[in-house]
């Protein structure tokens, strides 16, 4: 009885061992690229007044009021365009205006082809929007408001940078 019960112990052990393996298998991602940026069409607010506190506006169809031309053949809504995307992506998208020389921008802005609809974003908001199921390029219009901070020389042409920031999350 005793060598049956050892020969069942020894039995089992080896069966263990015999029928296990280990092996190790590898798990792989690809980086999704960087978007790339790029102006499409440059943000003119057209004439303006060159009195210190002039403002004028620029709302989402590129119309302007207050101290500036409505008429200047100059205006035009900013556009950028941002491609190499990916489908369902989440992103998150600012547009920050600031001082320039003897004016300040203050951005508004709309993005388009996402997700959903991101419209009237003011300056400086971080806003998460998501690629859409295409992965079409995001268009995003600029526009805002545009101050006189020291007085303006009449005929002389002014900027004032604003910054387009595009990180996934």
């Amino acid at each position: 009885m005793k060598k049956r019960l050892l020969s069942i112990a020894l039995l089992s052990t080896l069966s263990a061992s015999s029928f296990a393996a280990n092996t190790t298998f590898q798990a792989t991602v690809n980086a999704i690229s960087d978007a790339a940026i790029a102006q499409t069409a440059a943000l003119h607010f057209g004439a303006m007044q060159p009195t210190f506190g002039s403002q004028c506006t620029m709302d989402n169809t590129g119309a302007v009021s207050g101290a500036c031309d409505a008429a200047n053949a100059n205006i035009a809504i900013g556009l950028i365009t941002v491609s190499g995307l990916i489908a369902n992506v989440p992103l998150n998208v600012t547009v920050t205006g600031a001082p320039g020389t003897n004016v300040d921008f203050d951005a508004q802005f709309d993005v388009n082809n996402a997700a959903a609809t991101h419209d009237g974003i003011a300056d400086g908001t971080v806003t998460a929007v998501t690629t859409n199921a295409s992965g079409d390029d995001l268009t995003i219009d600029v526009y805002g408001l545009m101050e006189v901070t020291t007085a303006l020389n009449p005929g002389d042409s002014y900027t004032a940078d604003y910054t387009v920031d595009v990180s996934f999350q």
